[in-house]
């Protein structure tokens, strides 16, 4: 009696629900995120950066250290975060998505700029710092935004889906 009490008291929800659909791109990204992260982690040769730290200048160091912490947040932490959300099907996860989208590229046009300040030697110009691997990483991370903070906001599946 009481299921059905309570089963009337909350409206059936009409449309689709679920981790389907466009849903299944955005948890498709969370999963490669690290990935992608680790790689970037390895090209970017922190090691020899770290390795020779005593020449650098305590805002260099402050700027690697915070590229480290910023980086393995955005790419490991939150994202291995947003899928237990997502697959809990969480209220909070579409709040938290759309924070992490705008965060990101947010981030990744301020860090080459961070680098072309505290590192002229290696980044003589701003056009040295975006080179286009990060023109294309910034580009990949605003569409991402453009399409999925929307997507998040307005979807009749997200609303659905992410209840508990």
């Amino acid at each position: 009696m009481a299921e059905t009490q309570q089963s009337a008291a909350l409206p059936a929800r009409e449309g689709p629900k679920g981790i389907g659909g466009w849903l299944v791109l955005p948890m498709l990204g969370l999963m490669l995120t690290p990935i992608v992260g680790l790689i970037l982690l390895y090209d970017t040769d922190y090691v020899g950066i770290l390795q020779n730290w005593r020449a650098l200048s305590a805002l260099q160091i402050a700027l690697v250290v915070a590229e480290l912490v910023v980086s393995g947040i955005l790419n490991l932490t939150a994202p291995a975060l947003l899928l237990f959300l997502m697959f809990k099907r969480s209220e909070m996860f579409p709040g938290w998505y759309i924070i992490w989208a705008a965060v990101t590229p947010v981030y990744l046009l301020l860090d080459p700029w961070a680098a072309h300040l505290t590192f002229p030697d290696t980044f003589p110009t701003l056009a040295d710092a975006y080179d286009k691997d990060t023109v294309r990483s910034i580009s990949r991370t605003i569409w991402g935004a453009i399409i999925w903070i929307p997507y998040m906001m307005r979807s009749v599946r997200v609303a659905n889906t992410f209840v508990n």
